[in-house]
């Protein structure tokens, strides 16, 4: 659980201690802008790019403000030490060793390093038609995540090839499309961070009964059926498996038995019949008018086009 803090240890250094200068064994690296505007609207692209990408390693009076906040996305790892963050009219947050914060685009925010033990961050600002997508798959919570040590140190190792791409390979297409991979790849990682407590048994329910669809593809399992088996309340139930899977139950089991009817074309010489029976079709018929709505083409055609 992310930790609230008073609002007096955030207000930042004063003028007279704010850092100017860089912080020692730093590294930082902006695209220059003519850069960033020709990835903008190249197609390969422009769904996702690094703008700017730097490490501040223990850096003491760190600070930043931008009352108007950023053009691009801010992602923040802390790899040590402590810092905090506000975004908008939230109340500052604390940040610590192995929290990660990922600030909107054009968000009013502020940030900086603890006074007595300062924060070390590997940071990246990026842009893209794409952008929001990845942020949308993100478990956070109020704009923060915490990462375990394995995910910490594989972040670290993509942000070093990724910085070493621009800052030593030159601006070129193919090294920023490389580079861009990487923060690609940063963000399927975190997108596929342990979620809460509550999505964590949502997701354990849905899993038990989609095991229980599998072990059932040849019968014909009610709503009442599902819940009762796993657990729940029929609306409960219901509503816990959309939410994981986007689908209703009664959907969902009929593509899993579209999916086995498949595997039984492909790798048997049974009858269309005998294959309907198996998955739980009674009528024949209406397995392949299923069949078609699902996959786009009869049982029959399907079997005959080549595989593999």
């Amino acid at each position: 659980m992310m930790k609230m803090m008073d609002k007096s240890l955030m207000k930042g250094p004063n003028a007279m201690t704010r850092k100017k200068d860089g912080f020692q064994s730093e590294m930082l690296l902006v695209l220059p802008e003519q850069f960033v505007r020709d990835y903008a609207e190249h197609p390969l692209a422009g769904g996702l790019f690094v703008t700017d990408i730097g490490y501040f390693p223990h850096a003491r009076h760190h600070y930043r403000e931008r009352k108007e906040g950023c053009e691009a996305y801010i992602l923040i790892f802390c790899s040590g030490g402590e810092g905090w963050v506000r975004i908008e009219d939230q109340p500052p947050q604390l940040v610590k060793k192995y929290d990660l914060l990922v600030i909107p685009a054009n968000v009013p925010h502020a940030y900086g390093a603890s006074d007595t033990l300062p924060w070390s961050i590997y940071w990246f600002h990026f842009r893209g038609d794409q952008a929001q997508h990845y942020i949308d798959l993100l478990p956070l919570s109020r704009s923060l995540l915490r990462l375990d040590a394995q995910d910490a140190l594989r972040l670290t190792e993509w942000f070093q090839a990724c910085y070493t791409l621009l800052s030593e390979k030159g601006y070129s297409l193919p090294h920023c499309l490389h580079a861009n991979q990487f923060m690609g790849q940063i963000l399927g990682m975190l997108a596929l961070q342990r979620p809460s407590e509550a999505d964590q048994l949502s997701n354990g329910y849905v899993e038990q009964s989609i095991r229980y669809m599998k072990q059932s593809i040849a019968e014909n399992l009610s709503l009442a059926q599902l819940s009762e088996q796993a657990n729940l309340s029929r609306s409960h139930y219901l509503s816990v498996f959309k939410s994981v899977t986007g689908q209703s139950p009664a959907h969902y089991f009929q593509q899993l038995k579209i999916q086995q009817a498949c595997t039984y074309l492909d790798l048997t010489d049974w009858s269309i019949k005998e294959i309907s029976g198996r998955v739980g079709f009674k009528d024949p018929l209406y397995f392949s008018r299923a069949f078609r709505k699902s996959i786009g083409v009869s049982p029959s055609t399907y079997r005959e086009k080549m595989k593999g």
